[in-house]
């Protein structure tokens, strides 16, 4: 069972507010008994606490009175804070309320037993995360980060959903700079972690791949002598994290040398890919639904996991069949005209752009192949290079045609054109609006399109243009 961080709440009375921030309790009862913390006044539910985080763009505290009017019981605010008035509600003052959180969130996860993972890596750690949850489930009750709850603002509020009838809890931790997952750490203390891999992603933020690794080889520093790191073993700087992790180890990946393998894996169809899965010294047929190998190596991490946890290898196999996706990242989208479309919308960088180009060149029974790609965000001063590669590997690996879409995507579409496509087939719009309005003129019966972005892309809009014009079967 997975139970989410809406459906049940810790007990937090004000006095734990008081006590795990130290605040000072200036108004109110220290018996009052809150639903939920909140940090965004959008989302708040009556009986909340909110607190009022100062932020680079929006001071909380001018929220109080919206907070207040939406039915919270309780406020924590900077010791500075005035009222106009007497105060309606409980009121904690502290020094620093964004610490004041993450205190608080770490007295919470302590009162928790169950086991903690934290899993970590550029691509593929959302949905690694669900493939962990989802394999679980099937023996322990398991409690998962909600949505992208992975930073240092989401992952102290998701660590409030942690209940007493949760074996588990698994954690995704982002970042975009050295010291945000040591501190995740601080808070969450997980006994487990899971590295995905290392990625040319946040190039912005650091000046080479190695300063990534040591940003996500934090996870690793911080497990306890007797913690568990999950690792991947086709990874050059991920294994060189785990080399230098003393405690418990298991390696997952296509490599003979991981403890949970996979090999001989086959893209059957848009959702299914076959494979062998080998450890300890068996092997046995698996499938996955969904399309790609990128798909099987996330899921690698959580068969290591359920083995270790004692998941009978009938029960692992019979899961990773059943495993299920979040929306925009793969989903395949069927219309009654005849094409189909992969909606991986949600993210984007060189390395998972590349893999599923591969993934859109192998699906088999398909007249035209369609790549739509949005810009690529983050990438630092190679940003130009790298969309340029990607555009050539498009060309090369038997895309009919390259759609870019916004900013340095136009490289997409220039190193398309110089691996051989003609201009015709290789089109740039300056943003998703007009992309959708191309696309959505172009398909045809055959087509199966695969539409690559990001959130701050808005590549969305192109999947909700082809939605607004043509039918979903089954709809």
């Amino acid at each position: 069972m997975i139970v989410s961080s809406q459906s049940i709440f810790m007990e937090l009375l004000a006095r734990d507010v008081e006590s795990g921030t130290g605040g000072t309790l200036v108004h109110g009862s220290r018996e009052t008994a809150f639903s939920h913390v909140s940090i965004d006044t959008r989302s708040l539910q009556k009986g909340d606490v909110f607190f009022a985080i100062r932020g680079p763009n929006q001071d909380g505290h001018r929220f109080i009175p919206d907070a207040l009017s939406r039915g919270a019981l309780g406020v924590v605010a900077e010791r500075t804070y005035e009222y106009p008035g007497e105060f309606p509600a409980v009121l904690v003052k502290v020094d620093d309320t964004h610490k004041a959180l993450k205190d608080l969130a770490s007295t919470a996860r302590r009162r928790w037993s169950g086991t903690l993972a934290g899993i970590t890596g550029s691509m593929g750690k959302t949905t690694a995360r669900m493939f962990v949850a989802q394999i679980l489930q099937s023996k322990y009750c398991v409690y998962e980060t909600p949505g992208n709850y992975n930073n240092l603002f989401g992952l102290p509020l998701a660590l409030f959903g942690l209940d007493h009838r949760h074996d588990f809890g698994i954690f995704e931790m982002g970042m975009s700079a050295l010291g945000e997952i040591a501190e995740m750490c601080r808070i969450a203390a997980p006994a487990i972690g899971i590295i995905t891999n290392i990625a040319p992603v946040h190039l912005e933020f650091f000046d080479s791949m190695e300063e990534i690794a040591q940003a996500k080889g934090e996870l690793a520093e911080a497990l306890p002598p007797d913690g568990m790191l999950i690792y991947n073993a086709d990874d050059r700087l991920v294994k060189t994290i785990a080399a230098r992790f003393a405690g418990r180890k298991v390696s997952f990946g296509f490599s003979e040398t991981a403890d949970v393998q996979a090999a001989h894996v086959e893209i059957a169809g848009t959702e299914e890919t076959r494979f062998e899965i080998r450890f300890t010294g068996t092997a046995r047929q698996a499938t996955v639904p969904f399309a790609g190998a990128h798909y099987v190596m996330n899921a690698l991490p959580a068969v290591a996991m359920g083995l270790q946890f004692h998941i009978a290898p009938d029960q692992l196999l019979e899961s990773l069949g059943k495993l299920q996706q979040a929306s925009m990242r793969g989903r395949i989208l069927r219309f009654k005209e005849g094409f189909t479309v992969i909606d991986d919308s949600y993210n984007s960088n060189p390395r998972a752009l590349m893999q599923m180009i591969e993934v859109l060149c192998g699906m088999p029974s398909f007249n035209r192949r369609i790549l739509v790609a949005g810009e690529m965000l983050e990438l630092g001063k190679d940003s130009d290079s790298l969309h340029f590669e990607c555009g050539s590997y498009a060309a090369s690996h038997g895309v009919d045609m390259v759609i870019g879409v916004r900013g340095s995507a136009r490289e997409i579409v220039r190193g398309a054109q110089n691996a051989g496509m003609p201009d015709s087939q290789a089109r740039f719009f300056a943003d998703s609006s007009a992309a959708a309005f191309f696309v959505s003129g172009e398909l045809r019966k055959g087509d199966l399109i695969l539409v690559k972005g990001s959130r701050g892309v808005r590549t969305e809009k192109i999947i909700e243009g082809v939605r607004s014009r043509f039918g979903l079967l089954g709809e």
